[in-house]
């Protein structure tokens, strides 16, 4: 999967957790020339040296030291939320052109906000590790919505377990601003008192429950993503013709849609005959769709760039908002009120 575009670009990257590794997997697949990793822990920076055969000087305790020391075309940033305001800003400080962040961006929108423009006065490109559109099951998903088959995408539900609004929901925010191509314009949770547990510390929080977004052109998405359940995570497209129902876990899609010959009638036949097939999708992992948005950022192609973290990051804002109105639909425009608070995301 070596890139033209990437082949011998210097990049460091700071934070060497699950995410972090895959960033380097990653990096060496493009083609990339890894002159740094850092972490603060001694046996991560170890394991991650003999893992990829990087040399030891390439290996830093402290990233700000890395970054000054190595000076980088690329940065990754794979800490958790609430250090990708500083490493972000470190990167900007080293020159770096190309900066991937892990998502959530930030811990507030404030942050995403200055992280944006700090950017953009660089002129560093900055994207968020939001993998949707470069997923084979949602690509396959955008490729057949608003065809003749299927026509226009009507609304999406998603059947999750206790998954977390910022660790795994901000990823549906993003799905559905891909596949329905338009932004999210309100939303609406009833989110949980359980705080879901995070592997990576005490200190950091997360809601489950449920949430109802309305995009632009009226196309809606319910999210269920209670710590009632414990397995699974299926996805329903509803469209005006039929329906794509995906199983994320194993890859299987079924695709139901209504007869050419009944495609004429009114929306209340909904019974009528229907052409039914199953796809089986390639397994997807979190390497293969951090190479194709690198590959995409480097090559000027649509890629998720700043603006839409912080679109992901507002979804997550409102909805605390909302539960705090007892489920009050929020409007993303009405947030400046919001867009300082913090939250204990990882």
């Amino acid at each position: 999967m070596q890139s033209k575009n990437a082949a011998g670009m210097r990049v460091a990257i700071v934070g060497l957790g699950r995410m972090g590794i895959r960033h380097i997997q990653a990096a060496q697949s493009l083609g990339m020339t890894i002159c740094g990793i850092a972490d603060i822990a001694p046996q991560a920076v170890d394991a991650a040296r003999v893992a990829h055969q990087l040399s030891p000087e390439a290996c830093f305790a402290n990233a700000h030291d890395m970054l000054r020391t190595v000076v980088p075309e690329a940065v990754v940033v794979a800490t958790t939320a609430d250090s990708h305001f500083a490493f972000v800003s470190a990167a900007v400080e080293a020159r770096a052109r190309y900066i991937l962040c892990e998502k959530p961006m930030a811990t507030s929108l404030a942050q995403a906000d200055a992280m944006r423009e700090m950017c953009a006065r660089s002129g560093a490109l900055l994207a968020v590790n939001h993998q949707m559109q470069f997923m084979p099951h949602y690509m396959r998903v955008k490729q057949l919505i608003g065809g003749d088959e299927l026509g226009a995408l009507a609304s999406v539900l998603v059947a999750g377990s206790n998954f977390g609004l910022a660790m795994n929901g901000s990823h549906y925010f993003e799905m559905f601003r891909y596949i329905s191509g338009g932004a999210i314009r309100s939303v609406r949770a009833w989110l949980e008192d359980n705080q879901v547990s995070n592997p990576r510390g005490p200190q950091f929080e997360d809601c489950s429950g449920r949430l109802l977004t309305r995009g632009t052109g009226d196309e809606t998405m319910y999210v269920d993503f209670s710590a009632r359940a414990g397995h699974g995570l299926q996805i329903v497209f509803i469209c005006r013709q039929g329906q794509i129902v995906l199983d994320e876990l194993s890859g299987d899609m079924r695709v139901s849609v209504r007869k050419p010959e009944f495609r004429d009638l009114p929306t209340a036949r909904y019974g009528m005959p229907a052409d039914v097939r199953v796809e089986l999708l390639e397994p997807t992992d979190a390497v293969s769709p951090t190479i194709r948005l690198w590959s995409a950022m480097l090559e000027g192609k649509s890629f998720p760039d700043g603006s839409v973290g912080t679109h992901a990051l507002a979804c997550c804002v409102a909805s605390h908002v909302s539960h705090e109105m007892d489920g009050a639909e929020i409007q993303l425009d009405d947030l400046l009120h919001a867009r300082s608070r913090v939250f204990q995301w990882a």
